[in-house]
């Protein structure tokens, strides 16, 4: 492209090449960042559309203010140097940059026509005289822009982290551990007979049963009837306790009344099951051909018989799983607290026992027990102290202390009978953390001031450093 405008006066794009070629040809000191400064200071100085020298910006906000008086010292020289110009010269100038982008005129031999050799080697001189100065001064404020190599330590040492141990306690629920064990055994000797072990989670759901007809209250006064009915029937002692309890909580609410149902989850999904089933009978009988009357007339009598049915065996299965599934958690319990503590028993005494029993077990005689076996038992105690009637055993509850670090890891201190002792294991476990940590600093500090010395002792790698960041500055 052609520059319009050079400090309000115009100059065709050969006579600023001619001349920008002389300048570098007469350079002080050869840089290979003339090229690069030689453009930038002429698209600053040409880049304005306006008449005006003030309208022409620097081309660094860095370097602001002593760009503007590099600027003003080079109008002077320009202004000068153009008033050496004779009026023809002028108009001569003046058509060629008119012309610049009017490609008959620049074949034209009035486009090649050029200043005397005297007056472009004088403009030469000033642009030179601009780009030396302008390179000193880039190179001085590269050298002023030493970078602060602590900045990123400087930033990272505003912040505070705090680095403590934070508790966490988790309730841990040891019946539902045994139930879910118990359910998992029935359930897989059950498959292997080929039937069905129902869910007995006790797990409960809340509902509100609001008694607006007659014709409800019946409903729930006959499923109440046939429940004790089928508790009177029952041979199992504990499912029949389990019902007729349920059965006493119960009662049928007045007209306008309410009932509130704690139904345990598992038997509810199967109850709501067996209506949803029912529906979807009707739908499809609908679908079919069958009447409105004939759908009430059937939900009132078959329906009606199917739902309480079906209600009633959902119910019969799951208190009967529940109670074998509970009788079994209550076994095991008292199996780990009926441990008895009886001092000066060895373990070689309860082997005796156990081997006294074998032959009656067995229905054979059994050989006689090593004696070195003896010998070596004979020195443990039937008893550890330490895990005597352990809790995971025998509680019904336990609970669970961790800690956890500042970035969500999560450290396991123990399991323990009450929350007071999770709670206590904790503080201690974080005032050994704490006690770690500030022995930690200490070490740290005595090594800080190791390395220092040895690093003030020898500077050669501290030297070599410093060589390679005043070289990378250049």
């Amino acid at each position: 492209s052609s520059f319009r405008i050079l400090l309000g006066f115009p100059i065709g794009i050969h006579q600023f090449r001619g001349a920008a070629e002389m300048a570098r040809s007469q350079a002080k000191r050869p840089s290979p960042l003339l090229p690069a400064l030689a453009v930038g200071a002429g698209l600053c100085l040409l880049r304005s559309s306006s008449w005006s020298f003030l309208a022409a910006k620097p081309a660094s906000q860095v370097r602001a203010e002593h760009g503007r008086t590099a600027m003003r010292g080079f109008k002077e020289d320009f202004e000068s140097w153009r008033s050496s110009l004779t009026p023809e010269e002028r108009k001569m100038v003046q058509t060629q940059a008119t012309g610049e982008y009017n490609k008959k005129f620049r074949k034209s031999p009035e486009f090649s026509k050029n200043l005397p050799d005297e007056k472009l080697k004088s403009f030469a001189n000033i642009l030179g005289k601009f780009f030396d100065t302008e390179a000193a001064d880039y190179k001085k404020e590269l050298e002023r822009k030493v970078p602060n190599y602590n900045q990123l330590l400087e930033k990272a040492g505003d912040k505070v982290m705090d680095l403590s141990l934070k508790p966490r306690i988790v309730e841990m629920d040891r019946d539902a551990d045994r139930r879910y064990h118990w359910t998992t055994v029935k359930e897989k000797v059950a498959a292997a007979k080929g039937e069905r072990f129902a869910n007995p989670s006790p797990y409960k759901e809340y509902f509100n049963v609001e008694m607006t007809t007659k014709e409800d209250q019946d409903f729930l006064g006959e499923l109440f009837a046939k429940m004790k009915a089928d508790a009177a029937e029952m041979k199992d002692p504990q499912a029949k306790k389990a019902l007729e309890d349920f059965i006493a909580k119960q009662s049928v609410p007045a007209i306008g009344g309410k009932h509130v149902f704690a139904v345990e989850k598992a038997l509810s999904d199967q109850i709501f099951a067996t209506a949803n089933a029912i529906f979807a009978a009707v739908k499809n009988s609908k679908e079919q051909g069958m009447t409105d009357e004939q759908v009430k007339t059937w939900l009132e009598k078959e329906g009606k018989d199917i739902y309480l049915n079906v209600s009633k065996k959902w119910l019969t299965e799951y208190i009967k799983a529940n109670a074998e599934v509970e009788k079994d958690v209550q076994f095991m319990k008292d199996f780990f607290r009926s441990e008895k503590n009886v001092p000066g028993r060895t373990k070689a005494d309860v082997l005796k026992e156990m081997w006294a029993l074998l032959p009656e077990v067995m229905g054979k005689p059994v050989p006689p027990i090593d004696e070195g076996l003896l010998e070596s038992m004979s020195k443990l105690p039937a008893t550890d102290p330490e895990h005597f009637q352990h809790p995971w055993g025998t509680a019904e509850k336990l609970y669970k202390s961790e800690a956890v670090d500042p970035f969500g890891t999560k450290y396991l201190l123990g399991i323990y009978a009450t929350k007071e002792e999770a709670q206590k294991a904790f503080k201690e476990w974080s005032g050994e953390y704490d006690k770690a940590r500030e022995d930690m600093k200490v070490e740290m500090a005595q090594w800080s001031k190791q390395e220092n010395a040895r690093l003030d002792k020898d500077t050669s790698a501290r030297d070599r450093v410093k060589k390679i960041l005043e070289e990378a500055r250049r």
